[in-house]
């Protein structure tokens, strides 16, 4: 038979089993398939469970079921259960509802995964996996052997061939308004597609065929050009080549809104190619946060089709990666999650729900700091710990059964005889950003540097949102308990690190959650201060067990205060310049998505020059210089210099646009658009221009950018006026210095 090498490239459900697309060692694209038979269990007593599946079979259903042991998540225990598996695998959703409407009283596990996620996980394989694949002339595999690792940090890809689609014109969301013509990337050049119709789609078809990439990048292809191309299609009756395997279909996710943290947020469509990949830049967290190379980092983490975690969260990621090691400890994996939050009185509250600790600064100027950062915390602790949603206040070790420990300050236990599911997933995170960040310092070709980067900020995001999930309600292997001991265990470690800082004759200037900004009187020189806090961080290290590290010395740093209360400091909003010559600022313009990029850039240039400043002495002489960019910036505005392009205000909606009680500057707009017939969904972002925000005729205060043209104005008070707010903060440090 016939064995070949390769990476993994594409998995989806099609026909009697799955579809696997291989990129081979001889770069070859190779189609085969796999008879997949997926797996889930039943909890309950014979005389019930024998008669469903026999009922099944009896209807043409295919299964094969046998008794089994597995454990619950909870209680530890080993539960008798049946193991239930489908043939083919896309009959499981039709199988899964007969059950759950016949029985609904009956336990299911192991249901609700989708087929190509089932895959991975099932057969342990992942995205771009490097294989050996035995397979039968007809293209059925028949044997698999994985040669690489999720653990290896050392990995290669295969060649991947892309091509990139975008709408001529204005880089903004080409559902608002005008649109240009098709550009076409392709080989480093831009083609301009000047045609319409048929016409479009088979000149688009022909160099999809000619080419035939693995990968169709676009900007904004979910929720505008690929639907917009498919009408085209559809009404010219010519198919559209997407997929590499063109029978099929686009499997296509409807876009929603959600409310989360304070927040609304709208996700776009999605559509998902089969054989190749489409990644939108505008509809990917990870590739905006991580890139490329962070994108497929998690994707062989968390077994997650490239197509669908480009499109996901980091919680879903780190979801994936629990779902895993459940899997491999032979864990049932509960269809509808019915752990309840324990009851707590008022008083109980007040101590459990603190959250992380915050320790204010002074408002001022303060030289010769150094910022301590604790590596990884929150995910530190639930490893170090083992906190985990069934080990905090876990039945084994409830008081009076056995010694389990002690969270600090809120007393919950913590079971001392198994490993939680959580910290036994974040393991394999901890290491590996830890020998990114060693890898990257020990490089020296700036590009390696690039991808260690990514990588590890890939990783930083996904420990970022495991803390975030374990006490999310509706996450699987959440719970609130697990997230509060979590809190307590960072604020105790926090105060033995001011503890220690203080007995060692340092100053704390502030502390946010898992940082400090420690302070010697008297040492400002780079040799001497690098020393001694490089030996204090030693300690702390040693006496809290976490690994801390210092991210830097800062020559000079700037704590700043809230507007409304000026001698009540913002936590974090700060900025300073280290002995390296690196920057840091946060809380400010330049930071801010919804400030417009001329400010963000005045704001910028004048922190560049006042960062040449070595002193308090020199930032004071260099204001003066500072104040020569602000006017600068101040006249050009005035004199209606700016281009449109320079003045975009990015707003998020919070509500559909008639539901907008006041006429705020986004609801004019948003109304706007809803009358030319725009669609719009609350938590989708808008850009504005502000054209005379005191106009009595609401509609001439604020314009969409996308739709304003050259006969227009901008209303340059109100640009001043944010180009002068961006200055307050700089100048600041005059007003009184609290150092």
């Amino acid at each position: 038979m016939p064995v070949v090498k390769g990476w993994l490239f594409d998995v989806y459900s099609s026909g009697d089993g799955m579809v696997i697309w291989l990129i081979t060692v001889e770069n070859q694209r190779l189609r085969l398939e796999d008879n997949f038979a997926p797996t889930f269990y039943i909890e309950g007593p014979s005389t019930r469970v024998m008669p469903l599946l026999s009922s099944l079979i009896s209807k043409g259903m295919t299964l094969s079921f046998r008794l089994t042991e597995k454990q619950e998540l909870f209680s530890g225990e080993w539960w008798p259960v049946w193991e239930v598996k489908v043939y083919p695998a896309t009959k499981l959703p039709r199988v899964l509802k007969q059950i759950t409407e016949k029985e609904s009283d009956l336990q299911v596990f192991n249901v609700d995964l989708p087929l190509s996620w089932r895959y991975f996980h099932e057969k342990k394989v992942f995205p771009l996996a490097f294989c050996q694949v035995e397979y039968h002339p007809r293209e059925q595999i028949l044997n698999w052997e994985v040669l690489d690792s999720p653990r290896d940090t050392d990995y290669q890809f295969p060649p991947l061939t892309s091509i990139e689609l975008k709408m001529e014109g204005k880089d903004v969301n080409p559902n608002h308004g005008k649109r240009g013509a098709l550009e076409v990337r392709l080989e480093g050049k831009e083609h301009l597609l000047e045609v319409e119709g048929k016409e479009l789609i088979s000149y688009l078809n022909v160099l999809l065929r000619r080419y035939d990439p693995d990968i169709i990048f676009t900007h904004w292809g979910d929720s505008f050009l690929l639907p917009h191309l498919m009408e085209i299609a559809g009404r010219g009756q010519i198919p559209l080549a997407l997929n590499r395997e063109n029978n099929l279909r686009l499997f296509h996710r409807r876009e929603h809104s959600y409310f989360s943290y304070g927040q609304v947020i709208y996700r776009a469509g999605a559509w998902m190619l089969r054989g190749r990949w489409h990644l939108d830049w505008e509809n990917s967290f990870i590739l905006a946060q991580a890139g490329w190379e962070g994108l497929l980092e998690l994707a062989r983490l968390t077994r997650i089709p490239v197509q669908q975690l480009a499109r996901t969260s980091t919680g879903t990621g780190i979801t994936s990666m629990q779902l895993a090691t459940a899997l491999e400890e032979g864990i049932l994996i509960p269809w509808r999650k019915k752990q309840p939050e324990d009851f707590k009185s008022a008083r109980d509250l007040i101590l459990v729900d603190k959250g992380g600790l915050v320790y204010r600064p002074v408002p001022g100027f303060y030289e010769g700091v150094a910022e301590i950062d604790f590596s990884s915390m929150f995910p530190t602790l639930m490893a170090q710990f083992n906190l985990s949603p069934e080990t905090v206040k876990c039945r084994c070790c409830a008081p009076g059964n056995s010694s389990g420990h002690r969270v600090p300050e809120i007393g919950y236990w913590v079971c001392r005889r198994r490993r939680g599911l959580v910290p036994k997933t974040l393991e394999l995170l901890l290491e590996k950003r830890s020998c990114y960040k060693q890898l990257m310092s020990k490089s020296s070709d700036p590009e390696q540097k690039k991808i260690y980067q990514a990588r590890q900020v890939a990783l930083k995001w996904m420990l970022v949102t495991c803390f975030g999930y374990l006490g999310y309600k509706n996450a699987r292997f959440g719970r609130i308990e697990a997230h509060e001991a979590v809190t307590a265990y960072s604020r105790e470690k926090l105060l033995q690190a001011k503890e220690i800082v203080e007995a060692r004759g340092f100053r704390m200037l502030h502390a946010l959650v898992d940082s400090l900004w420690v302070q010697k009187e008297g040492v400002s020189e780079q040799g001497v201060s690098e020393q001694e806090y490089q030996e204090l961080v030693r300690i702390l290290s040693q006496e809290t067990g976490l690994p801390l590290a210092l991210e830097g010395i800062y020559r000079w740093i700037v704590f700043l205060p809230s507007r409304s209360f000026s001698r009540l400091a913002v936590p974090n909003r700060y900025f300073g310049v280290f002995f390296n010559g690196e920057i840091k600022v946060r809380g400010l313009e330049v930071r801010r998505s919804d400030v417009p990029p001329i400010v963000k850039k005045a704001q910028q240039e004048m922190l560049e020059y006042l960062f040449a400043a070595n002193n308090f002495q020199e930032y004071r002489e260099r204001i003066s210089g500072a104040r020569q960019i602000l006017e600068q910036y101040l006249e050009y505005l005035k004199e209606g210099r700016a281009d449109f392009a320079e003045l975009v205000i990015t707003r998020t909606l919070s509500h559909q646009p008639q539901d907008y009680q006041k006429n705020s500057l986004l609801a004019i707009v948003s109304r706007e658009l809803s009358g030319r017939g725009i669609k719009l969904h609350p938590g989708e972002s808008l850009a504005l221009i502000i054209t005379d925000s005191r106009a009595r005729e609401k509609s001439d205060r604020a314009q969409a950018y996308v739709n304003i043209d050259g006969d227009r104005a901008y209303d340059q008070e109100k640009y001043c006026e944010l180009l002068l707010r961006a200055w307050e903060p700089l100048y600041f440090p005059l007003k009184g210095n609290s150092s």
